[in-house]
């Protein structure tokens, strides 16, 4: 029991002293102003069926929004609460990076292509946050509540029948997400991520968002 409680600490010290590092390593780099890009959201594989194709975009339009708006909360409110005391760095408000977005008549899939050393002039900021997550489709909800239904079944009996894991999911998500001064990633991080039916995506994408406030260096 003492040495898996010494192991546990050991681990708990060194990753602190990782991201300590980190942090210290993206400071030196001067960003004291960050613009949070519109996320970049691809949403591919199985379409829904009940809706219009019309509906279906809004729904990911939606989607995105709300995505965008929860990441910079989360960023916000983990600089505030934790990170403040080791950075001075502070985030543009979106509605400002909306605005002198649109005053150049840049949309948001445009600012994702564009050169961002030429974006962080335009936005007059010293580093940009560029999201990107796909949003690969599996099943629906329906579809998955069955999967998982019989998979209860089967597995009450008894049968030993070789089960995959995470059948009855109903999407995965790939994200990535970079700070980028002068052209250059002083950070960047990936993760993965799964719905199912009883795992909503809005849910699954304040997750999302957490991990990577939780991740940021700044």
């Amino acid at each position: 029991m003492n040495r898996t409680l010494l192991i546990l600490l050991s681990i708990i010290i060194l990753a602190s002293c990782a991201r300590r590092r980190t942090m210290e390593r993206v400071q030196s780099y001067g960003i004291r102003t960050i613009a949070i890009l519109p996320i970049d959201l691809t949403v591919a594989g199985t379409k829904p069926t009940k809706i219009s194709p019309e509906e279906y975009q809004k729904r990911i339009e939606r989607n995105r929004k709300y995505m965008y708006n929860a990441l910079y909360i989360d960023l916000v409110q983990f600089a505030d609460i934790r990170l403040r005391k080791y950075s001075q760095a502070e985030f543009q408000s979106l509605d400002k990076t909306r605005q002198l977005l649109e005053e150049k008549g840049i949309t948001d899939s445009v600012a994702h292509l564009m050169d961002a050393e030429e974006l962080a002039k335009i936005l007059g900021v010293d580093a940009i946050l560029k999201t990107n997550i796909t949003q690969n489709r599996v099943l629906s909800d329906e579809a998955a509540f069955g999967v998982d239904v019989i998979g209860g079944v089967i597995r009450s009996t008894g049968a030993n029948l070789p089960l995959p894991t995470g059948a009855a999911r109903t999407s995965d998500i790939f994200v990535s997400c970079a700070l980028i001064k002068r052209g250059y990633a002083v950070w960047s991080t990936r993760f993965n991520n799964s719905t199912d039916w009883n795992y909503p995506v809005e849910v699954a994408m304040q997750d999302v968002t957490r991990g990577i406030a939780r991740r940021f260096p700044l």
